[in-house]
């Protein structure tokens, strides 16, 4: 199977071939980029259409996903139960593993057509960028230890619940555990995924679709909330505890915000190149 070829005809049928969809999300990918073609190379339609939610129609588990974050909210509501946040950001990192596991099913495809070996690591980290690598670390390091700080610090008001606070530090203990594990499994394919690429202009896409996985389904900047159980047991002062929270949270989304306006910039445009026809 030649992977330059464009894709017609696209018949799902076939082992390899793209589908419709996935040819249309991938044409909309590169027209983001100054690439204007009308049928993409079979390997770039596999990897751009095989990352897009709608690439073969709405899958269940966003349906399930989303009825669950619906329900979650609504039972929190109606019971006193601790975490509703962390339930959410649960459910929010299930929800990514399941799109990129779905997304990496392509990757397969396209690996067997056109895979070679990994990169270098300090190469995969300028892909990626550095203040997103930053970021990330600190997110779960700098998350588990005010988890930890937390249960030592003693709540300075009158509980009004029927559970306790080490209750709720412990939930979102155990979120900010759930996202970084969620995190670990994308990053590991980031950082040590074969490149996938058969001439240039495809290597350049690898590295553009490498960059943008870890914003796309590993955003470790939403769990940073999670260590935010220090306002449960320091909320009435707010106490040095809180305001190195605020700190924490600040710089975590800041980085992660700057890394993603550099990598946005970075490839912002693509070199001319065999695309498709």
């Amino acid at each position: 199977m030649n992977v330059r070829e464009p894709v017609l005809p696209v018949d799902p049928r076939l082992p390899g071939e793209p589908t419709v969809l996935e040819v249309g999300r991938t044409r909309a990918w590169l027209a983001r980029r100054g690439v204007v073609v009308w049928l993409p190379t079979r390997l770039l339609a596999l990897r751009v259409g095989g990352r897009s939610i709608g690439g073969r129609g709405t899958p269940v588990y966003a349906i399930v996903i989303a009825g669950a974050w619906w329900s979650t909210g609504v039972l929190f509501k109606a019971v006193e139960l601790p975490g509703q946040a962390a339930a959410l950001a649960v459910l929010f990192a299930v929800f990514q593993i399941l799109r990129w596991r779905r997304a990496q099913g392509r990757e397969q495809v396209a690996e067997s057509l056109a895979g070679t070996a990994p990169p270098p690591f300090r190469v995969v980290a300028r892909l990626v960028g550095w203040p997103y690598l930053v970021s990330t670390t600190l997110t779960f390091v700098g998350g588990a230890a005010l988890c930890a700080a937390s249960f030592l610090t003693v709540p300075q008001f009158t509980w009004k619940h029927w559970y306790s606070p080490a209750a709720v530090i412990g939930v979102h203990t155990f979120a900010l555990a759930v996202g970084a594990g969620a995190t670990a499994l994308v990053l590991g394919r980031v950082l040590r995924g074969p490149v996938i690429a058969e001439d240039e202009t495809s290597r350049r896409v690898d590295d553009v679709l490498r960059a943008e996985d870890a914003y796309r389904f590993a955003p470790s900047a939403v769990y940073a909330v999670l260590a935010m159980p220090v306002f449960v047991v320091d909320w009435a002062t707010p106490g040095y505890l809180g305001w190195l929270a605020l700190a924490y949270l600040v710089a975590v989304l800041g980085l992660q915000l700057i890394g993603w306006l550099v990598v946005r910039h970075r490839y912002r445009r693509l070199p001319p190149g065999s695309y498709g026809r």
